[in-house]
């Protein structure tokens, strides 16, 4: 599950950013790197753990690059150090404190911080977006029907849900606003490069716009929990 508060940016936006700083230049990722932040958040990986993985790493590099050599400036170049971090993460225990938890239990923890989150979010929605928080709340309860592991069937009612919560939202914005959005997300996310799959690009595309929709205050649950 998610280490980040609610109505903070979401999973994708803290990596990116956090990232861009250490690197110290740059505006956006490529599309690779955007795959591989979606699978680490699959994967149910703390943004905390990536965030400590991108660090190390980077200072590993930096203590071992020759002189005049460039500096990593892909988060894909520093993967292993995240697996690194989530490997020592998922090992280490402090004192008497349990392990991280298993699969099934991390998956049933997310999908029931998701359905607070609807809940409570709903309550407090006006009528034409509580219909969005109605409708994912039908799609998280529909989280055994998908295939795959445990996190990845959580993984995939959050994606149903989200995808109702920004239909319903969509749906209330004026038409030029809503024409406007395409090519801003699109400039946020970039060009697809090659070598990135069009699923990837998706991806990346559907974090901006979840992004957009949280700066506009709405919850989304994928980066959430």
């Amino acid at each position: 599950m998610s280490d980040l508060p609610q109505g903070a940016l979401g999973y994708h936006a803290v990596v990116t950013e956090y990232f861009l700083g250490l690197r110290g230049n740059g505006l956006l990722v490529s599309p690779l790197d955007e795959e591989l932040i979606a699978q680490w958040e699959r994967r149910g990986v703390p943004v905390a753990v990536v965030c400590r993985g991108l660090r190390r790493g980077l200072e590993d590099a930096t203590e071992r690059r020759a002189p005049g050599a460039s500096p990593p400036r892909s988060i894909r170049a520093l993967r292993f150090a995240v697996e690194d971090e989530w490997r020592a993460y998922q090992g280490g225990r402090v004192g008497d404190a349990p392990a991280p938890p298993g699969e099934a239990d991390a998956a049933e923890a997310r999908l029931r911080a998701a359905r607070e989150l609807v809940a409570g979010a709903g309550r407090e929605a006006d009528e034409a977006q509580r219909e969005g928080y109605r409708a994912a709340w039908r799609a998280l309860a529909a989280a055994e029907a998908h295939e795959g592991s445990p996190l990845e069937r959580v993984e995939a009612a959050l994606a149903a849900a989200d995808a109702r919560i920004l239909h319903a939202w969509l749906a209330t914005l004026p038409r030029a606003e809503r024409a406007a959005l395409g090519p801003r997300i699109r400039l946020l996310a970039g060009p697809r490069s090659r070598g990135a799959s069009r699923r990837a690009h998706r991806d990346a595309l559907r974090a901006h716009l979840s992004d957009l929709a949280r700066r506009a205050g709405l919850t989304c649950l994928r980066g959430s929990v």
